[in-house]
């Protein structure tokens, strides 16, 4: 279920989607005015509460501003394959709005505060604003890199490189947005997600993450994951940091008609 709130916003420009946004691309005044009118309704998504059901019609957006989700396929057999993880800044309905029917399903790991935007004023905002569209065309493209990054994982990476990989993904997408810091970073998943995400059980992540720890590689306390010796996990991991990084376009400038 998700529910309307009503309540003080942050200045537009500490939103983590347009941080996101302002990583990659110039924005002006105009530009800002524009973010704020598509950010103006702002809904609460519980945990454990359905997003978007696979199957299912769904032509609204989510911009998610606090909390985490889950983007998964559920097999026949009952077995769940994370296909990514949702993080504050990032945008819910890519690619199920684009779709007759969702091709994937979305859960809140916990309460979520997000923006709703109808597709109809997302698609004129593309049109008008031709930085923004440039800027969320680098979204779908960090997206296939990750998704990629994800296949790469669990065909050929040893599970303790994934699970080194995993942790440095989620901590620089994190940071980008000023969710993390430096070094450490809240893990919102389980050991059980984790391991629906690298495609390992939850006790052999259990065990992956004591011999991070026993190397000295990370420390953990409570969710709190703290990367101790990053060159080293970079290495284990094969972490490139470049598929996460700014868009090389710095913007494009747009005369009026």
């Amino acid at each position: 279920m998700i529910v309307s709130q009503d309540s003080a916003r942050k200045p537009i420009k500490d939103h983590p989607f347009v941080t996101k946004l302002d990583r990659s691309i110039r924005l002006d005044a105009t530009d800002m005015s524009a973010l704020e009118h598509l950010l103006s309704r702002r809904v609460v998504a519980k945990k454990a509460k359905d997003i978007i059901v696979e199957g299912y019609e769904h032509r609204t957006l989510h911009i998610v501003e606090t909390g985490f989700a889950i983007r998964y396929k559920l097999l026949h057999n009952g077995k769940r394959q994370i296909i990514n993880l949702v993080l504050p800044g990032d945008i819910i309905g890519f690619p199920a709005s684009f779709y007759e029917y969702a091709v994937f399903s979305v859960t809140a790991v916990g309460e979520m505060s997000l923006h709703r935007v109808p597709i109809e004023a997302f698609t004129e905002l593309c049109l008008s604003r031709a930085n923004i569209a440039t800027a969320l065309l680098w979204f779908a493209a960090r997206e296939a890199a990750i998704y990629a990054e994800h296949i790469i994982d669990t065909g050929r990476r040893d599970p303790l490189e994934r699970l080194a990989h995993f942790l440095l993904e989620m901590q620089t997408r994190l940071h980008a947005v000023g969710c993390a810091s430096e070094n450490s970073f809240e893990m919102p998943l389980s050991q059980e997600a984790i391991g629906d995400v690298v495609g390992l059980s939850g006790p052999h992540v259990n065990r992956m993450i004591a011999e991070l720890r026993s190397e000295g590689l990370i420390a953990m306390r409570g969710h709190e994951i703290t990367i101790l010796d990053r060159a080293a996990l970079q290495v284990l991991g094969e972490f490139r940091p470049a598929y996460l990084g700014r868009m090389p376009i710095q913007g494009v400038d747009v005369k009026p008609t």
